[in-house]
């Protein structure tokens, strides 16, 4: 499957996908490219799981800004 149906499928932009795809600490596979086709393609099975488990991966911060201070404010 294409990058930008890859991005597609995750509801993300192109341009991350593509960053990751290019960023050797990612650990992508090697694209494939089908005869006559510059576009390269990456397996379906496999990106679900590696997007699965960078999910999984990510944390959300917590905002302090809201909190109250021990100042009595």
């Amino acid at each position: 499957m294409t990058i930008p149906k890859l991005a597609e499928r995750v509801g993300r932009s192109r341009t991350l996908i593509h960053r990751l795809a290019t960023n050797p600490a990612e650990g992508w596979p090697q694209p494939v490219f089908r005869p006559g086709s510059s576009r390269p393609e990456y397996d379906v099975v496999w990106f679900d799981e590696y997007w699965a488990q960078r999910q999984a991966g990510i944390r959300q911060g917590r905002r302090t800004d809201l909190e109250q201070s021990e100042g009595g404010e």
